[in-house]
């Protein structure tokens, strides 16, 4: 505000201490932060600039005025000073260089100020009431407080003898604090504008003895604020510009303030602008101190400079994280010492965690101050570069649910880059291993705990059968799988790629009903928590090649899964002429994993085969009093189960010849056929294969064969018949520890009958777990067994579906 009359300029610094602004702070602050720290920051960084901004107006003013609530002076300011004073030392080579481009006296230049400026204390409100007594004690009161606050600044080094030295100056012989009395109070109370003008409307209302004067109040109500005349009503007790005016006098008289002390004081400079060039040098400090963008070099220069001075008023100004910051580094230390202790040499990201949630709890226990959340950070990040240099542990899990015992590793054929720097490039490995037979199983071959599907299922039981037996093409099954065509006949529009890619199969598309409708009621309660059953594969006699019986497999168990995606993809991805697209065949698709009941899209084949079908041979082969001759089978549980079928035969009559005196009733040569009921028998068995290789076949479900001492199977075949198979049940011996081992469900062994006549139809199915589990099944979902063989169905190790594998239950 510029006041013509008085050709004084008044500026007011709003701060956080005003409630106007303190209640906008308020509210950014609940907006935008969300932390103590970040509070904290907030607040130091407005009593940052509160000091930039006292620094200029100490830069431009002559004299300045603190406004204080109370009669008592607040310690707090003598840092405060201290802050300004250090801030604008520093920004003082700034000041001068802004100067020189200023119309200034050379005293202003190198000072960087017009004059050692005074500061004047007021004192909003006094304590106790005053006007009872005789003698109001304000004098006294007054000098009281110049008397106190002049022995604080000297004791703090704020003032000194040489004024010019010195951030501002108090006047050794005038008085420099002003207490407002309870007038003034009563005005600040009653500072209402509508109130107050309200009460000038009445007062012009007013008669007065001559009707031609003209009250106070209309003179204020029709003239400006600037033509306002002061009468005898405005002289009140103790106003504010009679404290002031005296000290204005002597700026305005070009006195200057004589305010050095001592035996030899020196004199201070002083100089009184004009308006014009006092408004310049104001515009280009305000610039310097608080503009964020300036477009000259020389000017962005000095802007880096104010920045970096900022900075360090900032950190001078906040000890509380200089401490905060000191004591959670040393306690950083302490919290990785607590991360690493007790470590093995490779760890999981469980572990991890782990230590990391003890570190954590240990530095929040010794931590302090506002740096708390930002050295939380560090902790965090020097645990993880701890765990990730060559400690961490290649987390993938096998299909039976076991980790890979690595460190954090790259696949051979993985070109993919890795957080680790430098990983190595080999293969999983849950160092788990058992034994398993070959798909016929003839031979016994150590097994490494697989993880891809491919390993479990086919080519685990390739290598295997190459060392055993070979077995001729005629007697191997071939399942059908997808072979994809050659590459320059492939054919495929991008509107195809587009649909095939969004082709994926998910779980969500489980159809819950078709399902249940497959399922059979288990034959205990308990079975469905803890016991997979399969539905019997089943032959039935047919008469003149018509009469079958079929066979099936059907499986329930509860399984832990983890999510897997097999999507649906076409032999071909390649982009050429969409003319060959008429032409070309049907493109075939193919699923990565293997074939269940929520594949909705018919038609498709898988990769490979995760089942087996071989024939061993003629029936013969099998003795039924020695069963079967193939390794790791328990004593008395390697006989298959004998079913007899029934079938009809036709054979030719005896002859009849006359007696003799008889007339001849028939021809002599003519004959007629006679049916008559007979049996075939077949064999079925159930193998069940524990991880350490011992094997033993089940006559129904949780039930071993058993035989007597001839060698011959009293069980009756009928429960294989009728009833579901678990896919896993306990081995009727126990292991060295003396814990039962569990076997699962590797293969069916058929020996069909001699007779042609009798055909038998198989059509495997298994559900590993309880709904809405998938059914899984071969490709080819009914199979013919040609008569008079030997046939070994292999069940797959792994079942595998959009949501994980269905591994084996713990209990």
């Amino acid at each position: 505000y510029y006041d013509q009359k008085k050709k004084i300029v008044f500026l007011h610094l709003t701060t956080t201490l005003d409630a106007a602004a303190i209640a906008g702070a308020c509210a950014e602050m609940g907006s935008k932060l969300m932390n103590h720290s970040d509070s904290h920051h907030f607040w130091k960084s407005q009593d940052a600039e509160v000091v930039i901004s006292l620094v200029f107006l100490f830069s431009v003013c002559h004299i300045l005025i603190l406004s204080h609530p109370v009669p008592m002076f607040d310690i707090s300011y003598d840092s405060l000073f201290h802050h300004i004073s250090n801030f604008r030392t520093k920004l003082m080579p700034l000041i001068k260089d802004i100067l020189k481009d200023c119309t200034v006296g050379r005293d202003w230049w190198v000072n960087g100020r017009p004059c050692p400026p005074r500061l004047l204390f007021v004192i909003q409100k006094t304590t106790g009431d005053s006007s009872k007594k005789k003698k109001p004690p304000l004098k006294r009161l007054q000098h009281t407080l110049e008397d106190q606050i002049y022995k604080i600044l000297r004791n703090s080094r704020v003032l000194t003898n040489n004024a010019v030295h010195c951030l501002f100056t108090v006047p050794p012989n005038q008085a420099f604090v002003h207490i407002m009395t309870k007038q003034y109070n009563q005005v600040k109370q009653e500072e209402d504008p509508i109130k107050g003008m309200l009460n000038l409307l009445r007062k012009s209302c007013e008669t007065h003895r001559d009707p031609t004067a003209k009250s106070r109040a209309y003179r204020l109500l029709t003239n400006p604020p600037t033509q306002w005349e002061d009468g005898e009503e405005d002289v009140k007790e103790n106003p504010i510009w009679d404290f002031l005016s005296q000290h204005t006098e002597l700026v305005f008289e070009k006195k200057g303030f004589r305010d050095s002390v001592g035996r030899n004081p020196l004199p201070t400079h002083f100089e009184l602008p004009t308006l014009k060039n006092w408004i310049k040098v104001a515009n280009e400090l305000h610039r310097l101190m608080f503009s964020t963008s300036l477009k000259i070099e020389k000017d962005e220069a000095l802007l880096a400079k104010t920045a970096e001075i900022k900075q360090q008023l900032q950190v001078q100004m906040d000890p509380e994280n200089r401490f905060s910051e000191a004591r959670c580094s040393k306690v950083v230390s302490l919290a990785s010492a607590a991360y690493q202790s007790n470590l093995p040499l490779h760890y999981t990201s469980k572990v991890h965690r782990n230590q990391l949630a003890q570190a954590l709890a240990t530095y929040m226990l010794h931590a302090r101050g506002p740096a708390k959340e930002k050295y939380e950070v560090c902790v965090q990040a020097e645990c993880e570069a701890f765990w990730n240099d060559g400690r961490r542990l290649c987390e993938v899990r096998s299909l039976t649910g076991r980790h890979c015992v690595h460190r954090f590793h790259d696949l051979p054929d993985d070109l993919k880059s890795q957080p680790d720097a430098n990983p190595p490039k080999i293969f999983h490995s849950s160092r788990s291993r058992s034994l398993a037979a070959s798909s016929c199983g003839r031979i016994q071959g150590s097994r490494e705990d697989p993880f891809t599907l491919r390993e479990a299922n086919c080519d685990f039981y390739s290598r295997l059968d190459a060392r055993a037996h070979p077995l001729s093409e005629s007697d191997v099954y071939k399942f059908p799988v997808h072979t994809p065509e050659k590459q320059e006949k492939v054919i495929v529009s991008d509107e195809l790629h587009k649909f095939v890619e969004q082709m994926t199969i998910s779980a969500d598309e489980t159809d819950n009903s078709s399902l249940k409708s497959k399922q059979e009621p288990l034959p205990t309660e308990d079975a469905a928590n803890s016991q997979n059953y399969t539905q019997e594969s089943e032959a039935e006699e047919a008469e003149d090649a018509d009469e079958t019986k079929t066979a099936g497999s059907d499986s329930r168990q509860r399984t832990v899964s983890a999510n897997y995606d097999f999507s649906l993809n076409s032999d071909a991805m390649a982009e050429v002429d969409a003319e060959c697209v008429e032409e070309g065949p049907e493109l075939q698709l193919f699923t990565e994993g293997m074939m269940h009941s929520q594949l909705t899209v018919e038609g498709v084949l898988p990769l490979f085969s995760s089942w087996s079908l071989v024939r061993l041979g003629c029936a013969s082969i099998y003795t039924p009093i020695r069963g079967l001759d193939f390794p790791g089978f328990l004593p008395g549980t390697n006989y298959l189960v004998p079913w007899e079928i029934p079938i009809m035969t036709e054979e030719p009559g005896t002859t009849q010849w006359p007696v003799p005196g008889e007339a001849r009733k028939l021809p002599i040569k003519e004959t007629k056929l006679t049916l008559r009921e007979a049996t075939t028998k077949a064999y079925i068995g159930y193998e069940y294969e524990t991880p350490r290789g011992q094997r033993f076949i089940c006559s129904g479900p949780d039930k071993s064969v058993k035989v007597t001492s001839s060698g011959v199977v009293r069980d009756p075949i009928q429960p294989l018949l009728d009833l579901n198979m678990p896919l896993f049940t306990l081995s009727p011996v126990s292991g060295r520890s003396g814990k039962m081992l569990t076997g699962q469900l590797m293969r069916v062994i058929i020996v069909t009958p001699q007779e042609s006549s009798v055909r038998v139809i198989i059509k495997p199915q298994v559900v590993p777990g309880p709904n809405p589990t998938p059914t899984f099944y071969p490709s080819d979902p009914e199979i013919s067994l040609r008569p008079n063989s030997m046939w070994v169905l292999r069940l797959p190790y792994v079942y595998v579906s959009e949501t994980g594998p269905h591994i084996q239950p713990k209990d």
